[in-house]
């Protein structure tokens, strides 16, 4: 009802229709006056207006009388409104607090129920319990031992029979051998690997010219000449002397089937040992898609062979020393977009001629033949081709190409080397073999 009042006087509708208390059961006096003096007050009002203008003293007195009536009500509106919410929280906390003890009651109940269940059933167990053991009891003290062992067994061989030891011991002996050996022969036929030079021998009728063994410098340390790396290499530069093709000078070209087989490295470290025997030497990154050199020798790239052959710069400044005596470099420069075309030009053969003339030894570092196909330009330039192999990278296919253009005579001097060779997989570093 209060609720109900409220929304009516705030809305100024006709208080002429305002309920009386005592319909909604209120008795409070002071709102049963006020609601009964708001609404006759409101029906003087109406009538008042129906025979004078709105600005008559008394229609304005009337109408003042009307709000401080309508203000009155309100305030005690929202008063009993907000007793009747206090008596319902009120109650609501109540019939928690009561709830809640009645929840409790009955878990206690149940809680007292079930304990007695448990009780009554230990108490039924025990019982039954004592019971077998008074009739265990009662079964051990009348037991008589009625069983006898009437002939001992006898083992006439002093062994036991079974299992059969020779059996047993032949059979894991056999599954010993058996096991090891399949996966020996699973993992070389899945393995597409060169295993060793034994087996590059057999798969390419190409002579290896030296094994390179597995090392973790990069490269050949001058002050460690006696070092097995530095004698690989070693060997590799006095096998050469003996394939001299009868050149003035002599151009080595380095290649493989894909990267990551050491060509860098391996033409780094011969062009190394070459120089510090007082040969004047240079080396040349001529692979101008993946550049290794600069980097192998700690350098910037900068100006090389690309820059050269577009006409950038000379050969006097591209060519860099190196940290070791008597050894020039020539990086690759920054990678161009077209490599097979710059290597065509005719400023490749120019440099290389000028070469010749300033060097005793020039080793070219150039791109994979298995990828790309400027090598097959370069070897134009070149006396010697070494091919690495790397053991247990390269693929057995990839000497096909290699064996293929060799029966069909495309291309000239052509020797491998095994590079990364393991202890005990090699034949004897510097062994040279047809």
């Amino acid at each position: 009802y209060c609720q109900q009042i409220l929304t009516k006087l705030r809305s100024n509708d006709d208080f002429r229709n305002v309920p009386a208390p005592q319909s909604s059961g209120i008795d409070d006096a002071v709102l049963n006056s006020t609601v009964l003096e708001l609404t006759k007050l409101a029906a003087d009002l109406a009538a008042e207006n129906m025979n004078t203008v709105k600005s008559n003293p008394k229609i304005v007195t009337m109408e003042r009388r009307m709000r401080n009536l309508q203000s009155s009500l309100i305030s005690t509106a929202e008063g009993l409104v907000e007793q009747a919410n206090i008596a319902v929280e009120d109650l609501t906390r109540r019939l928690g607090g009561l709830s809640y003890q009645l929840n409790r009651l009955g878990k206690t109940e149940v809680d007292i129920s079930s304990s007695q269940r448990d009780f009554e059933l230990s108490g039924d167990l025990y019982n039954y319990l004592m019971e077998k053991k008074y009739e265990a009891s009662i079964a051990v003290a009348s037991d008589q031992v009625d069983k006898y062992v009437i002939d001992e067994a006898r083992n006439a061989a002093g062994k036991p029979i079974k299992p059969a030891k020779k059996v047993v011991l032949g059979g894991a002996l056999l599954i010993g051998l058996l096991i090891p050996l399949g996966f020996i022969l699973i993992r070389d036929f899945f393995n597409d690997s060169i295993a060793d030079i034994d087996q590059l021998k057999r798969l390419s009728p190409i002579p290896v010219l030296a094994t390179i063994p597995s090392s973790k410098r990069k490269r050949v340390l001058p002050d460690e000449p006696k070092s097995l790396l530095a004698e690989s290499f070693r060997t590799a530069r006095i096998n050469l002397q003996y394939l001299n093709t009868g050149a003035e000078r002599q151009v080595i070209g380095f290649t493989s089937s894909t990267s990551g087989e050491g060509k860098t490295f391996c033409a780094v470290n011969l062009a190394t040992v070459m120089a510090s025997t007082g040969k004047r030497t240079v080396i040349v990154d001529a692979d101008m898609r993946r550049p290794r050199l600069a980097e192998s020798l700690g350098m910037e790239e900068g100006q090389g062979l690309s820059t050269f052959l577009i006409g950038e710069c000379t050969l006097d400044q591209m060519t860099r020393k190196s940290d070791v005596p008597g050894l020039d470099v020539i990086t690759a420069g920054p990678v161009p977009p077209n490599p097979l075309e710059l290597v065509e030009l005719p400023q490749m053969a120019l440099l290389f001629s000028e070469l010749r003339k300033r060097y005793d030894h020039i080793v070219v570092d150039a791109s994979p033949m298995g990828l790309v196909s400027e090598y097959v330009i370069l070897m134009r330039h070149t006396d010697i081709t070494l091919y690495v192999v790397r053991e247990g990278h390269t693929r057995r296919g990839a000497l096909r190409l290699i064996n293929e253009m060799v029966r069909e005579k495309k291309i000239g001097r052509i020797d491998l080397l095994l590079n990364d060779v393991k202890q005990g997989h090699g034949s004897g570093y510097g062994y040279y073999t047809k």
